[in-house]
């Protein structure tokens, strides 16, 4: 009996030992839902999941955060991970950034009463939504630095209501995250729709996991590269970031 005790402890002591990482995240419908009580819940989360268990570290959740907060923190170390982030100069400088999927091209989203956008050209006249803290892919980028009226707005969610007021003309954005906001919110349920202007990519992006520099654990970061390149490898992005769930989605 006092033999098994001490196989038990030890092994309890082992598991125990292993780094602990604070994984900053908000509430994504549909990717990383994060109730109001409870865990959260759904593909990213297992996906996170996994890669600390081929790291061999622990995860832990913060509190729902907003985005840019995460950002923040992670620049100030007082968070360690951050999960499909664009890369920018301005990350790099204080995050690790580990390629983990192919980013998807931005879209513009509309009203639905207004008349459709179908080429850059159109937006000339627009008030553009942006999202304060999104790293926008490069060719966006460019586009918009020759565009007069934009708006900064904190969040996602700020930006729908801002565009549903008639208070700005189009929000940009990936459709992904404007489909979970809109499917979250059944007032914004057929008022919207997208444009036909394609921001198309003219080399290859990637989305990715950042790690913070500041962080105590940032010696971590060839371990949570290999986690994840093994989890490439056999194939599994897919399953955890291109299964949408099923049955329509409302704009």
């Amino acid at each position: 009996m006092l033999l098994w005790l001490t196989i038990c402890c030890y092994a309890v002591a082992q598991q125990d030992i292993r780094p602990e990482l604070e994984w900053c995240l908000d509430h994504l419908p549909d990717r990383h839902n994060y109730p109001e009580t409870g865990m959260p819940f759904g593909p990213t989360v297992d996906f996170m999941q996994e890669v600390a268990r081929r790291a061999g570290v622990k995860l832990r959740y913060s509190p729902n955060t907003p985005f840019a907060r995460c950002l923040r923190l992670m620049e100030q170390g007082k968070t360690d991970v951050m999960i499909r982030l664009n890369s920018s100069p301005e990350r790099e400088r204080f995050m690790f950034m580990i390629p983990v999927d192919y980013a998807r091209s931005e879209v513009l989203l509309l009203r639905k009463d207004s008349p459709d956008i179908e080429s850059v050209a159109g937006l000339t006249q627009l008030n553009l939504i942006l999202i304060r803290g999104y790293t926008y892919n490069a060719e966006t980028i460019k586009m918009l630095t020759t565009h007069r009226n934009t708006i900064m707005m904190d969040s996602q969610d700020s930006g729908l209501e801002l565009l549903l007021r008639g208070r700005g003309d189009a929000l940009i954005s990936t459709a992904e995250i404007a489909r979970n906001r809109i499917r979250s919110n059944p007032s914004y349920h057929g008022q919207f729709k997208f444009a036909s202007v394609s921001f198309e990519l003219t080399e290859p992006r990637f989305v990715h996991l950042g790690l913070s520099r500041a962080s105590p654990h940032a010696n971590l970061q060839q371990r949570l590269a290999d986690a994840v390149q093994s989890m490439i490898a056999e194939g599994l992005i897919n399953e955890y970031f291109h299964q949408l769930p099923s049955g329509p989605i409302q704009l």
